[in-house]
């Protein structure tokens, strides 16, 4: 997630906007200091200096103390500290002096959602709706991936993303390369996840099978580099390999332009850590939107969003800006590598053995209470069951528990899992019985671990593409009679498997089958169809498509 940005005032001596004749810093010498601190602040978040950030903040909020645009600052800075209970206040105070501050809404309407304290979130996601649909194209933005996770329509987010691309400099004239018949495509991925994170658990072993014979592989890090084991792996898996986590975007998008890079892939969009405008200054001739911001950019810079037919169909396609680069079989890769520790026992797991375990590992501000309740009827159906959550504070724990025993249902039955290694966490999988998806934020990486794992995963699709990954997911591992289009079927089906164990048992065989020829973990195909794909797209650019 990004902070939002501070205007900056006038100069000291320009004449005042307010018409009083007098210079700007005699009406208003407080605001501009405290205007000063906030962009201090801002540029100690870019730093990830949090605690630097947060004491400027407070210098700025002393001299201005009503001023929202400092406490929606403040409510991030706590944010990405992961300080969520702290974030509220601050965020709630800015929304009291100014009710229609878009940043500000988003954002604590997704630390509620993150601590799963629902009192008042129908409202809150009321409230961004209807700014969204009122945009007049001023004043703050939204936090565009807070909104993928709020029931909101492929239109709204279109409108989110459009307004918040507005923020970032004109992008520049595309570089415009010329390849020689006898040499490679250079391909460039920027991300600040090299590490141990989602994205790279997906995509290192896609990486490693790249035919180096027609790919020229390029990696740029935005964020510090990772010494350990899985960022060694990451460095290996790429020809060249360039740490630009302290450079300017000026200076990075310089770089890109320098290598020559031919088609360069955008693995952040808007999300933690990223850098957007290094692509709003066009450092290749093709950009691509993929993967870690599944939604459109809104920008006239990304040519391309990475997906596949049934995460981005036909009919949908006038949500984007970018145009859909489909591959042919699959739109997620997998690490399949990662599948290597034993399963472990129930037990082990603090499950009980004789129960039917529903499973779902998604974050908790995927989980809104339109889904859990619909999760507490299964329960309250199943006496024999218990769901199975992943651990994320112990605030979010607590109110998941408190809402289950509102709902009747005792709160026991609700188990968490620590975090534990990628290698752990996909081998668990395999003890539970069913995954559940959340709506409208569903499983990506959750998902692809529960398939890969051998665990088979329900589903509910609506229109968003963050909406339709597990179902991409399952049509191509030939399951997509788990693909529902309502939660009402959603339910029905899940009652129908917990009740008929040969259904489910089907449903599992076929999956343990499908995983040795179905299109989504066979990661050499995948290479294959993405070395095609930039062929393709290459040849549309050669000719002036």
């Amino acid at each position: 997630m990004t902070g939002p940005a501070v205007a900056a005032p006038p100069a000291r001596n320009a004449p005042c906007p307010c018409g009083s004749g007098r210079r700007y810093k005699e009406c208003h010498g407080v605001e501009m200091a405290a205007a000063a601190w906030v962009q201090r602040a801002l540029g100690e978040m870019r730093r990830r200096d949090f605690v630097a950030a947060e004491s400027s903040l407070r210098e700025a909020q002393r001299l201005a103390p009503d001023d929202p645009r400092i406490l929606a600052n403040l409510g991030t800075v706590h944010v990405r500290q992961r300080r969520l209970v702290d974030a509220t206040a601050p965020l709630a105070r800015a929304l009291e002096l100014d009710a229609d501050q878009p940043y500000a809404l988003t954002l604590l309407a997704h630390v509620r959602q993150r601590l799963c304290a629902w009192d008042g979130l129908a409202d809150l996601h009321g409230r961004v709706r209807r700014l969204l649909e009122a945009d007049d194209g001023t004043g703050a933005d939204f936090n565009p991936f807070a909104l993928l996770a709020m029931p909101t329509t492929p239109r709204e987010q279109l409108l989110a993303v459009r307004r918040y691309a507005r923020t970032l400099e004109p992008a520049r004239a595309p570089a415009s390369n010329v390849r020689l018949a006898n040499e490679r495509l250079r391909v460039g991925f920027v991300s600040s996840d090299f590490r141990s994170h989602a994205t790279a658990s997906l995509m290192l072993e896609f990486w490693e099978r790249l035919d180096r014979n027609r790919l020229e592989g390029f990696a740029y890090g935005i964020l510090e580099r990772d010494t350990g084991p899985v960022g060694r792996r990451i460095e290996r898996a790429f020809e060249h390999y360039a740490d630009v986590a302290g450079e300017s975007d000026e200076r990075a998008a310089e770089r890109i332009r320098a290598d020559r890079i031919d088609i360069l892939f955008d693995l952040n969009g808007y999300t933690r850590n990223a850098r957007p405008r290094i692509f709003a200054l066009r450092p290749a001739p093709v950009q691509v939107n993929a993967i870690g911001f599944q939604c459109s950019l809104g920008t006239s810079w990304h040519d391309y969003i990475l997906c596949d037919g049934f995460g981005v169909p036909e009919h949908l396609e006038r949500f984007y800006t970018e145009r859909a680069l489909r591959l042919s079989h699959a739109l997620y890769p997998s690490d399949t590598t990662r599948l290597a520790d034993a399963v472990p026992s129930r037990a082990a797991c603090g499950l009980p053995e004789g129960a039917l375990v529903f499973c779902c590992f998604n974050n908790a501000y995927k989980i809104l209470p339109e889904v859990f309740a619909l999760w507490m009827r299964l329960l309250r159906a199943l006496p024999q069951s218990v769901l199975w959550l992943l651990e994320t504070s112990a605030e979010a724990k607590g109110n998941l528990r408190r809402e289950a025993a509102a709902a009747g249902v005792d709160p026991e039955r609700l188990i968490f899992a620590p975090r534990v290694g990628v290698g752990a966490h996909v081998a668990r999988n395999a003890v539970a019985d069913l995954f559940l998806d959340t709506y409208p934020y569903g499983a990506h990486t959750t998902g692809n671990d529960a398939l890969l794992a051998g665990l088979p995963l329900l589903t509910c699709v609506g229109e968003t593409l963050v909406s339709r990954i597990a179902g991409s997911q399952l049509h191509a591992i030939g399951l997509p009679e788990l693909v529902t289009t309502s939660l009402a079927d959603y339910e029905r089906l899940a009652l129908a498997l917990a009740r008929t164990p040969s259904l489910l048992d089907g449903f599992r065989r076929r999956l343990a089958a499908n995983r040795r020829t179905m299109p989504l973990f066979d990661m050499e195909a995948y290479a294959r169809d993405f070395e095609a794909a930039m062929q393709a797209i290459w040849t549309e650019y050669r000719a002036g498509r």
